[in-house]
């Protein structure tokens, strides 16, 4: 249970929210420090449920008067949007924390080992070809001795007719490395990157809003406690006020 029983105290709390979550966009201290509310837990729950047991004074939920019951309902209402709350703001600071990591991972892992390979398989292409074309070299030297016998010509035709073909597609290969080499560090990494950030921003909204509807939650919930206390507070009144004047009236008629 958290407190929220404070009449000033949530009055300040909102100005600590947002530093923090500044602090928080800027990837600092996240998930390190307990919620503000927290190291309060136990005074609340000394104090309401002393406030509980003198509201029940040993009775039934069925022997309170209305009023009480209003107050009753208030304070436990006001404990459920707390740890309802709560609980939504540590989901925010997992996803956040998450968003963090996935981005630091792919700046330091993904994007780095995403160029490499792709460079590999420039060097790749650059080495076939080349082996490709030395190869066609040989062939075409070793088929030239044989120019006068038909048969090695024809012979050499389709050989090398296949090797040429070969050392096309090489340089196509090539030329497609290139190109998918360029458009993943122009094009494809920083999309993955600007999502990647958008999801952390998306996150650290989370993580505010999240915060603030906590906080309007909790000055709800003390303006409905209250209202519920002046309610009994009055009602109080409104019955000694009538003991009162039916003593004053009995002495009257004595």
């Amino acid at each position: 249970m958290f407190q929220i029983h404070r009449k000033l105290q949530y009055a300040l709390v909102l100005p600590v929210l947002l530093c923090s979550s500044c602090a928080i966009s800027l990837g600092i201290g996240v998930g390190e420090e307990e919620h503000h509310w927290e190291g309060h837990e136990e005074e609340w729950e000394e104090r309401h449920h002393e406030d509980r047991e003198d509201l029940m004074d040993g009775r039934d939920v069925e022997d309170l008067e209305r009023e009480e019951l209003e107050l009753l309902i208030a304070e436990l209402s006001a404990e459920s949007e707390m740890l309802s709350g709560d609980g939504r703001i540590t989901e925010a600071e997992l996803s956040l924390e998450s968003a963090h990591e996935e981005l630091r991972g792919f700046e330091e892992w993904g994007m780095p080992d995403q160029i490499r390979e792709a460079e590999l398989d420039v060097e790749r292409s650059e080495v076939r070809l080349e082996e490709e074309r030395g190869t066609l070299e040989q062939l075409e030297s070793d088929y030239a001795r044989f120019s006068n016998d038909e048969l090695a010509k024809k012979t050499a035709e389709i050989v090398l007719g296949r090797h040429r073909a070969r050392v096309r597609f090489s340089e196509v290969e090539l030329e497609l490395a290139h190109r998918e080499l360029e458009h993943l560090v122009e094009v494809q990494l920083p999309n993955e990157r600007r999502s990647l950030m958008s999801a952390v921003h998306s996150a650290e909204v989370e993580l505010r809003v999240a915060e603030m509807d906590l906080e309007a939650a909790s000055l709800s919930a003390e303006l409905s406690i209250r209202d519920a206390e002046e309610a009994l507070e009055e009602e109080e009144c409104e019955e000694e006020e009538d003991h009162e004047d039916d003593e004053h009236d009995e002495g009257e008629e004595a």
